[in-house]
């Protein structure tokens, strides 16, 4: 991975978490969310395929191994430089969790009303 100036931002999501995709959605699209990607271990691919349709951004699907410290979640990373993408992986976790990865390495927090969500709100009371 090459040296990074913004944390990509990751929403990992294991197949548990897609049994409500509207749900999910509707948890991630403060994250201005630019794509979806599926690992090659995610047996049905059709949920991945609705949550980046209900996000309004491409979907990529067997993308291969994107598991923790794999040269393909790297690539995804390197691509998306202060962005944030979801990627969904093999798992059972049944909510999602936010990687943020930047040259210093990666660390896990849970997703939650993230700077895009704080943004957001601050703005519209400004506007008020």
């Amino acid at each position: 991975m090459s040296d990074l100036q913004c944390p990509a931002r990751v929403v990992v999501v294991n197949p548990p978490a897609l049994a409500d995709v509207a749900w999910l959605a509707a948890e991630v699209h403060l994250e201005r969310v630019q794509a979806v990607y599926a690992a090659d271990d995610v047996p049905d691919t059709g949920p991945v395929e609705a949550l980046a349709d209900d996000l309004g951004v491409p979907s990529h699907l067997a993308h291969g191994d994107l598991g923790d410290g794999s040269a393909d979640l790297g690539a995804v990373v390197d691509l998306h430089r202060g962005e944030t993408v979801v990627v969904v992986r093999a798992g059972d976790a049944a909510e999602p969790v936010l990687l943020l990865v930047d040259s210093e390495g990666a660390r896990v927090e849970p997703l939650e009303a993230g700077p895009s969500a704080e943004w957001s709100t601050r703005r519209g009371s400004e506007e008020a």
